[in-house]
């Protein structure tokens, strides 16, 4: 065993567990307004969320009202005498009315389109919305230029009482229950949490019950380290743009004690620091620096505080009392092992002595060599990976 404390940072979506739930969960809430339509399923398949992807559109709160959109721009295409109003479920009955066949659907030009226009920062519901307007050279849906509907659609998708789709989606990852106790708002139907139902745990018991006997006894640090929406910190006021879905996964992989850098909390870092929050987020080294103080210390709030003044300032406050560090992260991303490393790195010239481990975990090939360009060790699942690490620790 080493001088130094390991640390290991945690990746949850596609390391601890796959994300299904979130797949189902698209698929449903589609289904939701095709169903209003007398439509049948139209969900697009896997090729179409994957294309998505590529050009960086990872939330479902994109995702679903981008996809919902090009439904309404098809039937308009195939059916040019319908009249929509602005009001969604409208627009759904008014279809329902007309009886009109399932449109052929192409999805094909939405990436270029949309990624051909992004700027870091951008949501991309919002970026969708604001290239649809009258003069646009290649407007997503022409067909639906500045019309009414698209604010239904595309607008305040990033709250819980906003944009219908959002409202719709939550019942389904959170389950209707836990999205009436987290609002307060009536649930709109019954639905169990998908992820709590679809999601295939990737994490062993074994290998769950070996993190935790070497964390509780103080032989490592540990925290997951999420883009996954989360709650704040527990002094923030009741929001509507916090979701626990990182909660709902650690609850059922049985990791609640562990501490949890999630997207809520770095929500809540950037609006007291009046920066956007992705200025903070992977792959901003920020969301690893405070996920590394926080596998130490065990104060989210505090090493968060931390994480940003040392970026922002070269204050090392919170950071200058930790050991000596052997930094270990397991990810399925390069851009954000890369970001951990870009962490490590600062905390080096900054003084402390800290060293970088990469396990780069899963199998697909195009995520491979992003992880390899990052010095990451390529292993098919976390399990190993969580097992080499402490061989490596001689835990």
């Amino acid at each position: 065993m080493s001088d130094r404390l390991p640390v290991f940072l945690i990746d949850l979506d596609s390391v601890l567990v796959e994300p299904r739930g979130y797949r189902m969960a698209i698929q449903s809430t589609l289904a939701y307004f095709t169903e209003r339509m007398g439509l049948c399923d139209l969900y697009p398949g896997e090729e179409v969320i994957a294309s998505l992807e590529a050009i960086n559109i990872t939330s479902e709160w994109d995702i679903t009202p981008i996809l919902l959109a090009s439904i309404f721009e098809a039937l308009l295409e195939q059916n040019m005498t319908l009249d929509l109003p602005g009001d969604l479920l409208a627009a759904c009955e008014t279809v329902r009315r007309a009886s009109v066949n399932a449109p052929a659907l192409d999805f094909s030009s939405l990436p270029k389109i949309l990624g051909g226009n992004f700027k870091p920062g951008m949501e991309y519901a919002s970026l969708a919305f604001e290239l649809n307007h009258f003069g646009a050279a290649n407007p997503p849906y022409p067909l639906l230029v500045e019309h009414p509907l698209l604010n239904a659609l595309l607008l305040n998708t990033r709250s819980l009482d906003g944009a219908l789709t959002t409202r719709v989606f939550q019942h389904f990852t959170l389950g209707s229950k836990r999205y009436e106790q987290l609002t307060g708002l009536p649930r709109l139907f019954d639905s169990d949490s998908y992820l709590e139902k679809y999601d295939q745990l990737l994490l062993s018991s074994s290998a769950r019950d070996l993190l935790l006997e070497n964390w509780k006894s103080r032989k490592l640090g540990a925290a997951i380290y999420t883009a996954r929406p989360s709650l704040p910190e527990k002094d923030s006021a009741t929001s509507f743009h916090y979701s626990p879905e990182a909660e709902v996964a650690l609850e059922t992989l049985g990791l609640t004690e562990l501490p949890l850098i999630g997207a809520g909390k770095i929500g809540w870092l950037a609006e007291r620091m009046n920066v956007p929050a992705h200025e903070f987020a992977k792959p901003s080294p920020v969301q690893a620096l405070a996920a590394i103080a926080a596998a130490v210390t065990l104060q989210t709030g505090a090493s968060l505080r931390a994480a940003a003044d040392l970026h922002l300032n070269g204050k090392l406050s919170l950071f200058k009392d930790l050991p000596a560090l052997s930094i270990h992260v397991f990810e399925d991303s390069g851009g954000n092992a890369a970001s951990v490393r870009r962490a490590v790195e600062q905390l080096n010239q900054a003084g402390l002595s800290c060293t970088y481990t990469a396990w780069g975990v899963g199998e697909n090939p195009a995520k491979q060599q992003a992880l390899l360009k990052t010095g990451a060790k390529l292993v098919p699942e976390v399990n190993q990976a969580i097992q080499l690490a402490l061989d490596v620790e001689g835990l």
